[in-house]
């Protein structure tokens, strides 16, 4: 697999002209788009690129999930991500790309760290409002004339301040999508109850594992940080939080209505120890197995 961990070796491989600043560069899709390689086998790319697409009609298929949108999205990678492509999709907008090294040095390198959005996968896009839409285009246009006009004289401060901008915006907007999505979507708690009563839908025979944030997710296909913020957003609990109290739940259903030893319903709710298991079930329901058994406490 290829690694790539500069632009002037990232912008050959995809038929561009050398980058416009040794550390960063700023593309216009319609432009750039036509000169990509059809396909690509796996790749790893060791940049950042914050992507705004714009003008799709139509369905878009990104992952496994369809979508249909007529307006902007956003795309965001970090460093060390993988990628690869069978054939292109052709789109308006721009693409700017840089080096770790751009940021290390400013205060938007701690900042940039926070945004969990950096680690969603393609079917995590942020789908903008036409408002939304009109803000991120006039930030990339700045940037973009900036590097166009002085390329590797280009103003660091005023570029950084404009990414910072964007930084901003996109959280802001990404907390719009989330409770757009609970609104509009069926619920992803619900969703996740329904896994979780699947995974533990009788008690006739121990369960091999404990579900985790990983696991629902992936049978989910979206990210692990993206579900904690959808349920975040519906619920107010972190996603390890929400499936921590639906699993003591059955463990007090079983000491309440069962006479089930402690140490058989550890192991029947996949628990490697009772020791663990006590201590997961004192964290989550302030008692102990015993003490909630011994004195009926609900």
């Amino acid at each position: 697999m290829k690694t790539f961990n500069d632009l002037t070796a990232y912008n050959k491989y995809l038929n561009q002209s050398p980058p416009m600043h040794q550390l960063m560069d700023s593309r216009v899709c319609k432009q750039a788009i036509p000169n990509f390689p059809q396909s690509s086998a796996e790749i790893q790319v060791n940049l950042f690129k914050i992507s705004l697409k714009k003008n799709f009609t139509g369905d878009i298929n990104y992952g496994n999930n369809k979508y249909y949108t007529e307006n902007g999205l956003m795309l965001f990678s970090e460093p060390g991500q993988v990628v690869s492509w069978d054939s292109l999709t052709f789109w308006d907008g721009y693409a700017f790309i840089f080096h770790p090294d751009l940021i290390k040095h400013h205060p938007v390198a701690s900042k940039i760290k926070q945004y969990k959005y950096f680690s969603y996968e393609i079917n995590d896009a942020l789908f903008m409002t036409p408002q939304e839409e009109e803000i991120i285009t006039w930030l990339f246009t700045r940037i973009h004339m900036e590097l166009q006009q002085n390329k590797d004289r280009a103003n660091i401060s005023i570029i950084l301040s404009l990414l910072n901008v964007v930084l901003s915006y996109s959280e802001v907007f990404f907390e719009r999508q989330y409770k757009d999505k609970a609104i509009k979507a069926s619920s992803f708690a619900e969703k996740v109850k329904h896994l979780l009563q699947a995974h533990y839908k009788d008690f006739s025979e121990p369960v091999t594992s404990i579900p985790t944030v990983g696991s629902i997710a992936a049978e989910l296909n979206i990210t692990p940080n993206y579900l904690t913020d959808m349920i975040r957003a519906e619920t107010g609990k972190s996603t390890i939080n929400y499936i921590h109290e639906f699993i003591a739940e059955q463990a007090e259903i079983l000491l309440l209505q069962t006479d089930m030893s402690i140490g058989d319903i550890s192991h029947q709710l996949g628990f490697v120890n009772i020791p663990y298991f006590s201590r997961f079930f004192k964290k989550v329901k302030g008692h102990s197995p015993s003490e909630i058994r011994n004195q009926g406490i609900g």
